[in-house]
């Protein structure tokens, strides 16, 4: 696998990895606010401590250190989309701590947080997919067009090192981990995960 592929590959899988997550979320909340499945509060805590400790901590850092500055320096064809991906960036974190404060009172029974969690959860899986699409339709395209091999090989060493939990078993808990992944997967229907289309 050459630098290039391997970088791809390693922000792709990251990609669907939190897609799947976060289409986990939206589903089971949507279930939760109709009456139809009863909360799993550990389940939703674990969904949003990964979201916090993996897309959060390391993948969009990441992208703002180590893809993004690359691309600024090699082209300035896609700088807005640059400065607009950075500014989400910026807003995950703090729609990620309104979802964790609307779940602590789903958790208290306050009247109403049930639904307003399931319309968060459901906004927050749109925005998400939205930036991502958009990072691989153009940021990715782009960096296939101007990236030198030493670019590539950079950016594969530099997104190496996060070592995704779900994946690459980084953590000590990483057993944990893989099976609460599996879990996910499959309440999630294809693409992203392997349950059933409804």
């Amino acid at each position: 696998m050459t630098p290039q592929q391997q970088a791809l590959s390693i922000v792709r899988n990251e990609h669907i990895t939190l897609i799947a997550v976060i289409d986990a979320l939206k589903y089971v909340a949507t279930d939760v606010a109709a009456g139809k499945l009863t909360p799993d509060y550990k389940l939703l805590w674990s969904i949003l401590y990964y979201i916090e400790e993996f897309p959060e901590r390391l993948h969009h850092p990441k992208e703002d250190a180590v893809l993004f500055p690359r691309l600024r320096a090699r082209t300035a064809d896609i700088n807005a989309t640059l400065d607009e991906l950075e500014r989400q960036h910026v807003n995950s974190q703090p729609a990620l701590d309104r979802l964790k404060a609307v779940l602590g009172r789903m958790e208290a029974d306050i009247p109403g947080a049930k639904a307003e969690f399931a319309e968060r959860c459901a906004t927050y899986a749109g925005f998400h997919r939205q930036h991502m699409a958009l990072e691989e339709a153009v940021v990715l395209s782009k960096a296939t067009e101007v990236f030198t091999d030493q670019d590539w090989v950079e950016v594969a060493q530099a997104f190496a090192q996060n070592k995704d939990p779900l994946r690459n078993g980084a953590v000590h808990d990483s057993d944990w981990f893989r099976q609460f992944y599996r879990h996910i997967v499959a309440l999630v229907p294809e693409p992203w995960g392997v349950g059933e289309r409804k």
